[in-house]
């Protein structure tokens, strides 16, 4: 999800709170939880931003929901939200909610997209070497795309480095183009 200036600093905020209060692990659990709920549920994206839903309703609605779930001070954070008019933007904040405590834990996320399933053995492997290479703890993320038809393709933060078979076969399709000689006559 892409993170806009006004989620960052809603995050940054809730980050801040978080870190003074000793919460962050549980709300970036939070964060997760209710990432998963917007994506995961059309019906409540709609309610986020529903106009014609009231901030009251809206309050109510995420107590019954999260109630027991979430912590005290996530139902706290998005009941402010609602009576601002700023429920819309809980999926940008979680994300830069979460984003934000992954760069303050030095945690970088990497996604590995594959032709078939990798091993725990091949997973770990790639995960150690960009883990050297960045310095940095890594998360993986696995994808499966037969289309890449082998190699990977890695993609760490906004970098993106392509060793797939469907890449390589495009590139070189590409540069028999540009080196086909047709003479005139």
């Amino acid at each position: 999800m892409l993170v806009t200036r006004l989620g960052k600093r809603y995050a940054k905020s809730l980050l801040e709170l978080a870190t003074e209060m000793g919460k962050t692990e549980e709300l970036k659990a939070d964060m997760e939880t209710l990432l998963e709920a917007i994506e995961g549920s059309r019906e409540f994206e709609v309610l986020l931003s529903s106009p014609v839903i009231g901030a009251d309703k809206k309050e109510n609605i995420f107590k019954a929901l999260f109630e027991g779930k979430l912590n005290d001070l996530t139902l706290k954070f998005m009941t402010i939200l609602a009576h601002k008019g700023r429920e819309d933007k809980l999926g940008t904040i979680a994300q830069g909610y979460i984003n934000l405590y992954r760069a303050s834990k030095g945690i970088e996320m990497a996604t590995v997209t594959t032709a078939v399933e990798l091993s725990s053995d091949e997973k770990e492997a790639i995960r150690a070497k960009i883990a050297e290479a960045t310095g940095k703890s890594i998360v993986i993320e696995e994808k499966v795309d037969p289309s890449i038809i082998g190699g990977l393709a890695l993609r760490i933060g906004d970098k993106e480095y392509n060793g797939s078979i469907a890449y390589q076969l495009k590139a070189l399709k590409r540069q028999f183009e540009d080196n086909l000689y047709v003479p005139e006559f």
